[in-house]
């Protein structure tokens, strides 16, 4: 499985990171032709799907192009290409460049919350299956209207469990023996009913991303060698006044006391060579303060003085969804962690994120920033649950174990929207345990899917799965603006419209269907997890697009649930594919964008009353000559 940023080939590693795109990204052979303007097209596709027993049902699908209205961006809110496509009206200054780093005027978020600013996700709550989220990241804390951002922090994959099922007692100095062998003083203030003390350990380095281990070891061996360095030249001192002191070793003994100086300085100049850190252990305590469970860690393996990081010293920490506070092991490794305690105590799970990606994600999404609103998120105001599927020990990749948990969790928690930046190849469209799980939290449990389409374009039938195969998951593409190319990748010269992503993956699936359903910005400056020593960074992918599109969804199921209309995965699918702006005016494009680029302002006139969709229909057959009475329409 593969987080779904280009040009993965193989390994396994975090979203490419691009500050410049060369300009053959945006050659004229893969320019989208002029978007149609006052037509409608309809392509009919045979598709086939899976019925139960086995049997294949083949019908025909209409997938109708709605009509692109040249509209202006003003109080209609309407769709235009000098918004979406065209370079002419675009002009590179702090605001459009701060607006390009977090794209939201391409799928009219930002005209949508101008006008409903209370409709902002709130409400809302987001899913997000992906590598973990960082709480303490940039704009991750609150939402809009000042509610907790994190609702929640689940490890699905089990890579941070410690076993913690070993109990034992204090000793009259208030000292217990950690289960790593070390003597731990327990702070005396810190309330235990039963006096039951359960303890674990771990490795710290299980718990950090390869990146982050080896920025600690490359920290950790300057240090050391720093020490061994001081160390050999205090032995060559040594030696040396020992030579200058005896000029001649007449005596046996004064012989091997200048041998054993010598192998030491030996010894310690070898020692370099084959120096190789495991990692410092971490203890784990975990109890029971008769109304909660409390975790503390004992971190002094990862401290340089040797007063910090006793476990006496740590401020004890619940499950993240009671109490929503965090920790850091220590400056150096800058690492943020939460825990839960399962199973009446004897599991302990400290939760770190396996690559920024997630926290990447969750910020396009929903970021806020009240300082720089032009860097929030899509849906400023929703709320977030991690559930990290991305296992640690796996270099980040999902098992289907963890992908189930993260179901059960966004149930649980009775989520709107999942977003899911994960995909990989598949050989069978819409078949899997997972995708039957998926169908059922979909159907049973009205919640919307979205997930992205993949990066392994421009070829056809390169769709991933489950976002590009899964009937029931709306998967998406990747889009770039002119404002996109020319201010986030510094492109030299822009292409003159919006278009798809070279390296976005295109349809049709195995048994005939687009693939690809939507389209979305494919690129942003968004947050990032606090080890990365870093506060933002751009990221591209179809991994990108998705979360952008889940947070206009967001927005609109946020208007939906103030105004009291029924939430339905299948009235939103439906919206969003009626009301996307077209990309390209050829049929073949579909299965490079879908149905086009999200439009949030459109969706939100469907969603609203049948007065408001008339009054939406008078305004475009007037632009267009016609009437809703003329004879043409009856």
């Amino acid at each position: 499985m593969r987080l779904q940023s280009p040009l993965f080939k193989g390994k396994l590693t975090c979203t490419q990171r691009v500050a410049c795109f060369s300009q053959s990204l945006f050659s004229s052979q893969i320019l989208s032709s002029s978007l149609l303007t006052r037509t409608e097209k309809q392509l009919s596709l045979t598709r086939r799907r899976r019925v139960k027993g086995g049997r294949e049902c083949k019908f025909q699908s209409k997938l109708r192009v709605m009509p692109c209205f040249s509209l202006t961006s003003g109080a209609s809110g309407g769709v235009s290409g000098d918004d979406n496509g065209s370079l002419r009206n675009f002009k590179l200054n702090e605001s459009t460049f701060l607006a390009s780093l977090m794209p939201k005027k391409e799928i009219a978020a930002d005209r949508f919350i101008d006008s409903n600013p209370k409709f902002d996700g709130r409400g809302v709550v987001i899913a997000i299956f992906d590598s973990g989220v960082d709480p303490a990241a940039a704009g991750l804390q609150v939402t809009s209207d000042g509610k907790p951002k994190i609702l929640d922090v689940v490890d699905c994959t089990g890579s941070g469990d410690i076993d913690t099922s070993t109990a034992v007692k204090a000793d009259s100095d208030g000292c217990i023996r950690g289960a790593s062998g070390a003597t731990l003083v327990v702070n005396s203030s810190w309330k235990n009913p039963s006096g039951e003390w359960r303890v674990g350990y771990k490795m710290v380095y299980e718990l950090f991303t390869d990146k982050l281990t080896s920025r600690l070891k490359k920290e950790r061996k300057k240090k050391w060698d720093e020490k061994n360095q001081e160390t050999i030249a205090e032995a060559v001192k040594h030696l040396d006044q020992f030579d200058q002191k005896h000029k001649k070793l007449e005596d046996g003994s004064l012989k091997r006391v200048r041998e054993d100086l010598q192998n030491r300085v030996d010894i310690l100049k070898k020692q370099a060579d084959s120096y190789d850190d495991k990692g410092p252990v971490i203890d784990a305590v975990v109890w029971h303060d008769g109304e909660v469970w409390r975790v503390a860690l004992d971190t002094q393996g990862l401290e340089d003085e040797p007063d910090c990081g006793k476990l006496a010293d740590f401020a004890p920490l619940t499950n993240f969804r009671i109490e929503r506070k965090y920790g850091v092991f220590s400056k150096l490794d800058a690492c943020t962690f939460v825990v839960n305690v399962y199973d009446e105590g004897n599991i302990l799970s400290i939760v770190t994120d396996s690559s920024p990606h997630g926290t990447h994600v969750a910020g396009i999404a929903s970021a806020f920033h009240p300082e720089e609103p032009l860097l929030n998120g899509v849906a400023p105001g929703a709320q977030l649950i991690s559930c990290k599927i991305g296992d640690s020990r796996l270099g980040s990749m999902e098992t289907g174990t963890g992908l189930t948990r993260a179901l059960i969790a966004a149930v649980e928690h009775k989520c709107d929207l999942i977003n899911m930046s994960y995909g990989e190849p598949t050989l069978l469209p819409d078949y899997g345990r997972f995708v039957d799980l998926v169908n059922e939290a979909v159907n049973k449990h009205r919640l919307v899917f979205i997930s992205s389409a993949g990066n392994s374009g421009p070829g056809l039938n390169t769709v991933g799965a489950p976002g590009g195969t899964s009937s029931s998951i709306i998967g998406v593409g990747a889009y770039v603006s002119p404002a996109m190319a020319a201010a986030a990748h510094s492109v030299v010269q822009p292409p003159s419209e919006g278009l798809e992503y070279t390296w976005s993956s295109r349809g049709p699936t195995a048994d005939g269907d687009l693939g690809v359903c939507i389209s979305a910005p494919g690129g942003a400056v968004a947050p990032v997890s606090t080890w990365t020593l870093q506060k933002r960074m751009l990221m591209n992918g179809t991994s990108m697009a998705s979360p952008s599109a889940c947070g206009g969804i967001a927005l609109v199921i946020s208007a939906m649930k103030a105004e009291g209309i029924p939430v339905s995965p299948y009235i939103v699918r439906k919206a969003i594919e009626n009301t996307s702006f077209p990309i390209g005016g050829l049929a073949e494009d579909k299965l490079s964008t879908g149905q086009g680029l999200l439009q949030v302002d459109k969706l939100e006139l469907c969603s609203r009353p049948l007065f408001f969709a008339n009054s939406w229909l008078e305004e475009v057959l007037g632009r267009i000559g016609l009437s809703r009475h003329s004879s043409t329409l009856q």
